[in-house]
């Protein structure tokens, strides 16, 4: 029974990951395009996903412990060491499809990560275009206490600090 309770659980396990890849893989296409309505939208998307993923965990620890009552926190493969053959090879197989899914997951999240960097790093420097700088390097007026001479007798400001 606890055995066919942790495999169902496994297998919804496997159902919420897989979802939460193809939601990760669309957050990639909608941070290269750079939809923020969309990224809001796609990110509550995955908050449920996340919300869900950690109840079923829950309810894995609640089975795995009725297995394996000696472990404190029982991992799938510690359940597989206390079943019969057939039901430790069913769930093992699906523990290792849900690790295959969570690499990708995991993989395809490091990138959607280096890809906001990037962004930011983009947006950064365009406002850091925009920005005044504190020296202005065009021609014009120039201001400060810099004093030259004009015609004889009479002093202005300039870049140069001559005297004649």
């Amino acid at each position: 029974m606890s055995a066919t309770l942790l495999m169902q659980t496994l297998d919804k396990l496997v159902k919420l990951h897989e979802s939460l890849y193809e939601v990760a893989k669309k957050k990639t296409e909608i941070i290269k395009v750079g939809d923020m309505e969309a990224l809001q939208q796609i990110m509550k998307d995955e908050q449920a996903h996340i919300m869900s993923i950690q109840k079923l965990e829950e309810a894995r620890m609640t089975i795995s412990k009725r297995i394996v009552a000696n472990v404190p926190d029982p991992s799938v493969m510690d359940c597989v060491k206390h079943l019969d053959s057939e039901a430790a090879a069913n769930i093992a197989g699906i523990a290792n499809h849900l690790k295959e899914i969570i690499m990708d997951l995991k993989e395809t999240n490091s990138l959607n990560q280096q890809l906001l960097q990037q962004s930011m790093q983009f947006v950064n420097i365009s406002l850091n275009l925009f920005k005044p700088t504190q020296k202005s390097m065009n021609y014009g007026k120039p201001s400060g206490n810099n004093i030259r001479t004009n015609t004889i007798g009479k002093q202005g400001n300039s870049i140069l600090n001559i005297k004649a």
